[in-house]
């Protein structure tokens, strides 16, 4: 019996082995083309010359060399990444502890009450939602009210037009994107594996510490992942809440598009490709780093 079940297990397996790539075959042939396509269009716009008028269809790299000597470009780079890791790092103090929170909610109607309230900032316009922050972070906002009845600061405080409105701002918008990568990952945990360390005799910190967080760390990785990249290629919320005084690089390629300056505009988006990707790139190596260390250890 079973040598019988075994050529049928095997061909089984090769018929799964050649149907899964023919079902995935055609999209990623679609998606990596477009992706090829759009890198190449903007492999050729970065070489052209802009006159100040027109693009000139001639290799000159003339773009490259201003991005790459121009001291402004270098601090909107670093602004950008202070500004992706700041709200990352928020976005995680905050989320972390709520998908916690809301994977011990027992009531239904109170754990879709958390989702809903979670969710809550994706479902408003990104432009109503950022002039919603001026109107309470400005000078005769709420928060200011609030920092001048209980006496914590002796004036309004600035914080529109900067780099704290915009972080701000995008933790709000973020933080699902923050939240439910750990909730998903917190839900399917095996309640026998904390009950298993309660039983070993460890207190509800070490059983923390020792089981739940190890455990919740792929979902904790993809919430920093995707809440960095999304920071990295925010817009609206900059544009806004920004002022003009917080420059990253998704404006500067809107305002290059704008005047026509295409060569840089093509520029400054493969440096910013280049950012997420490196950014990407290096968090996925530390991962398996420490999915190899942790493994060694056991």
């Amino acid at each position: 019996m079973n040598a019988a079940a075994a050529p049928g297990r095997t061909g089984w397996a090769r018929g799964r082995a050649l149907v899964v790539p023919g079902l995935l075959g055609p999209a990623v042939v679609f998606i990596a083309g477009l992706l090829l396509t759009a890198l190449g269009i903007l492999l050729v716009n970065s070489a052209y010359h802009f006159t100040g008028t027109r693009i000139e269809p001639r290799a000159t790299f003339e773009a490259y060399r201003r991005f790459f000597t121009d001291p402004f470009y270098a601090g909107v780079v670093w602004e950008e990444i202070r500004l992706a890791v700041t709200t990352t790092a928020i976005c995680l103090a905050i989320g972390y502890p709520t998908a916690y929170a809301i994977a011990k909610i027992r009531r239904p109607n109170w754990v879709i009450a958390a989702y809903i309230l979670v969710f809550s900032p994706l479902l408003t316009s990104s432009i109503v939602r950022a002039y919603g922050w001026l109107v309470i972070l400005s000078r005769g906002g709420l928060v200011n009210w609030l920092l001048t009845v209980t006496h914590l600061v002796a004036g309004p405080v600035r914080l529109v037009f900067n780099f704290t409105g915009v972080a701000i701002a995008l933790v709000h918008v973020l933080l699902p994107f923050t939240v439910f990568p750990i909730l998903s990952i917190l839900l399917r945990m095996d309640p026998a594996l904390r009950e298993a360390s309660a039983d070993l005799g460890a207190t509800r910190a070490q059983t923390f510490l020792r089981v739940t967080w190890p455990l919740s760390f792929p979902g904790l990785y993809a919430a920093a992942q995707l809440t960095f990249v999304l920071a990295m290629n925010a817009y609206v919320t900059p544009q806004l809440l920004g002022g003009g005084r917080v420059q990253v690089l998704p404006l500067l390629i809107y305002e290059n598009i704008s005047d026509l300056n295409w060569p840089l505009a093509a520029v400054e988006a493969i440096v910013l490709i280049t950012l997420v990707w490196t950014a990407m790139f290096a968090s996925n190596v530390l991962f398996r780093r420490r999915l190899a260390a942790a493994g060694e250890r056991e």
